[in-house]
């Protein structure tokens, strides 16, 4: 169990990632179903993920490390995209150029 705060200290800052944060019933299992597709488009790019629960049991967050590379394309397309209202998206790392029209 780790909360959003101690996730966010033990980022290594060369590397970029996504955050994805989703609230559930305590009883309720590690299910990131609605982003797997996503994720699976940019296996390529995903050095490491790892699901974590808060302390309250009210959060699973899945933490997906990524390779420098590719966050541009992925940063737009999470922009792009709508995630039910229970999930919240984070990017972390250096600031990726994204255009905005």
């Amino acid at each position: 169990m780790a909360n959003f705060a101690e996730i966010k200290q033990n980022l290594d800052p060369s590397f970029h990632y996504i955050i994805f944060e989703k609230t559930v019933n305590p009883a309720d299992g590690p299910d990131f179903s609605e982003i797997s597709a996503f994720i699976t488009r940019y296996q390529k790019a995903v050095i490491e993920q790892e699901v974590h629960r808060d302390p309250t049991g009210k959060h699973l967050l899945l933490v997906v490390k990524l390779a420098a590379d590719e966050i541009d394309e992925i940063s737009q397309e999470i922009l792009n995209l709508t995630f039910p209202e229970d999930i919240t998206v984070y990017v972390y790392g250096r600031r990726p150029s994204i255009e905005t029209a």
